[in-house]
């Protein structure tokens, strides 16, 4: 009988281990990151940093690459079309009023035309080499509220929304205190920042 208890102790002291050796190996999930690198992003910035208090953090959207793709894309061509527009004033004067043209204005525009006529050349080359990764997350945005010591040492609740990159790394992109300042294409696209620091040099 003794030995039957010794076995069933040492039996539920493994599995009880086992158990602990689980959770303890277990995994970040994508909720942890985000909350750890929310928090080292944040505290620091608080009044009385010692006073936080986690209340929730929520995924209420995310934006795909093809997003941020066709975002970039309506951009470059609604300029291209202003630039146009212009151009295309530019060669009404030239008729009709003459002391209104100019040939320097002119040879700018065409310059501007084709240097955006590249770039939208260069997206469409992105898009292409993207393929189904296309569809994978760019960012992902959060609702994100925590309690904390204002000035006055009062506790207050704070709301905020929380714009992050995508998975392994969910890096704060933008903490925002309301929708007009979310970023409308956070983390672009791949490649995207390559290409506009060499067409535009910035």
């Amino acid at each position: 009988m003794i030995k039957q208890t010794t076995n069933l102790f040492i039996g539920i002291a493994i599995v009880a281990f086992g158990l602990t050796s689980c959770q303890s190996d277990k995994e970040p999930t994508q909720q942890d990151i985000v909350k750890k690198n929310v928090e080292e992003y944040l505290k620091p910035k608080m009044n009385d940093p010692e006073s936080y208090e986690f209340v929730e953090l929520k995924l209420t959207d995310s934006v795909l690459y093809s997003d941020n793709v066709k975002y970039r894309k309506e951009y470059f061509e609604k300029d291209l079309k202003f630039e146009k527009g212009e151009l295309k004033r530019q060669e009404k004067y030239k008729n009709e009023f003459p002391s209104m043209y100019s040939e320097e204005k002119i040879s700018k525009l065409n310059a501007e035309i084709e240097k955006i006529e590249k770039i939208l050349s260069e997206i469409d080359r992105l898009s292409t080499e993207l393929g189904d990764k296309a569809n994978n997350p760019a960012s992902y945005t959060y609702y994100y509220s925590l309690r904390g010591n204002n000035k006055l040492g009062a506790k207050v609740l704070s709301e905020y929304i929380l714009q992050t990159s995508p998975a392994p790394d969910f890096k704060v992109l933008n903490l925002a205190d309301n929708k007009d300042q979310i970023l409308l294409n956070p983390n672009e696209f791949p490649g995207y920042r390559e290409m506009i620091k060499t067409m535009l040099g910035y």
